[in-house]
């Protein structure tokens, strides 16, 4: 069977950690494409030399592309030549992971404004690449990794949702998997779980448990029997934030690599395969879902409906600071997440038209610049003042 052509757009570390694990397998043409070729022909090249050490004859093709207004016609003409089955978009004018890097207390501060204030940097460069594929007409499926659960419910709302997303409540299964085999005295492997919840609840639990305010439903299996309710949440979770805590950041970006690979090596295969994903068909939030021959579904458990998953991820949509996404596809946003937004970085924004997004990326990343390098010279500063130690050794 001839393999699938398979594009990742966006040559970050995200992008690496994923050829890192497909390519050995060599289950696709490869294609990567960013705005900076060079770094991501050395990438794909790392990658390549790095398979042949397992006599694999790996082969990635670069092309250079930029997701600007400018760029669509451009891109479009690329994704003609290349004719991709699958795209993946890993690009984002700024990463969550950004912001991490600030000192702790300014972090955890800033952290309180959510990802929801965030979106146009992961939305501008998705709307752009949606409309270069529209233009091409082309009809490949479209994985997004830029904050799916809010990106790909804006991109539905004008006609250019991608097909599914990566990360986020995926990344809560595992472990949920774990706590739950804990609590039954069993291996994880005979737990099958079923959780829905939106970025805000996949993000938070991890770190600090069971939120106060919880929008989520979690259905579970233990050797195929229905064990929904026998533990208490709060412990199930609790256990994921403390017994199976684990590292964050970059290096955390491997658990989001495998949720992609699941779903990419998938797409097409002849049977169904149950995953979770933030955003399948431009929904809000992340659900239990089944990819397989060419298509996503949604694989909610019995007795949950379609309407009430959708509400408990525009709940906890809401709690990440997108108060609602219009039919027309303009974002309004939670007044209490942007009033930190405005405390700490002087950028406000009650109100986003999907069309405005590169505008206000490009505000919102001065202001931040400007803001981490204050931040950085207060630092230096304040390190330049305290008394230097001289150690004597005799």
């Amino acid at each position: 069977m001839q393999r699938k052509k398979l594009l990742i757009v966006g040559g970050g570390n995200l992008c690496l950690q994923i050829l890192q694990i497909l390519v050995p397998r060599n289950q696709f043409e490869f294609y990567v494409a960013s705005r900076n070729l060079e770094q991501a022909t050395r990438m794909c090249n790392l990658v390549r030399l790095a398979a042949l050490q397992q006599d694999v004859p790996a082969r990635i093709e670069c092309r250079e592309m930029d997701l600007t207004e400018e760029s669509i016609d451009r891109n479009a003409q690329t994704l003609s030549r290349i004719k991709p089955d699958i795209i993946l978009n890993c690009a984002s004018l700024q990463s969550w992971r950004v912001i991490t890097r600030l000192p702790k207390t300014i972090f955890e501060a800033l952290d309180e404004a959510q990802l929801g204030p965030w979106l146009p940097m992961h939305l501008a460069p998705a709307y752009a690449l949606m409309r270069a594929v529209v233009q091409a007409r082309l009809k490949p499926l479209v994985v997004n990794a830029a904050f799916p659960d809010a990106v790909n419910a804006v991109l539905y709302k004008v006609g250019m949702a991608p097909t599914v997303g990566v990360g986020n409540i995926a990344n809560l299964v595992p472990a949920t998997r774990c706590a739950i085999a804990q609590l039954a005295g069993c291996e994880p492997l005979q737990v099958r779980v079923k959780l829905i919840g939106q970025h805000f609840f996949s993000h938070f639990v991890p770190r600090r448990g069971l939120p106060e305010e919880a929008n989520f439903s979690l259905s579970y299996w233990i050797d195929g029997q229905d064990c929904t309710d026998y533990y208490d949440p709060g412990d199930i979770f609790s256990s994921v934030s403390q017994q199976f805590r684990r590292l964050g950041g970059v290096d955390g970006q491997y658990l989001t690599a495998m949720s992609a690979i699941s779903v990419v090596e998938n797409l097409f295969a002849s049977t169904e395969v149950d995953v979770h994903a933030p955003g399948p068909d431009g929904l809000p939030g992340g659900y239990p879902v089944k990819v397989g021959m060419g298509r996503v579904l949604l694989g909610l458990p019995y007795g949950v409906r379609r309407e009430v998953a959708i509400q408990l991820n525009e709940a906890g949509q809401r709690q990440d600071g997108i108060q609602a996404i219009h039919a027309d596809g303009t974002v309004t946003f939670g007044a209490q997440q942007m009033q930190v937004m405005d405390k700490m970085l002087g950028f406000c924004m009650p109100e986003m038209k999907v069309q405005d997004a590169a505008g206000f990326a490009l505000e919102l990343g001065h202001k931040y610049q400007a803001f981490a390098e204050h931040i950085r010279r207060q630092g230096d500063k304040h390190a330049a003042q305290q008394p230097t130690l001289i150690r004597h050794v005799g």
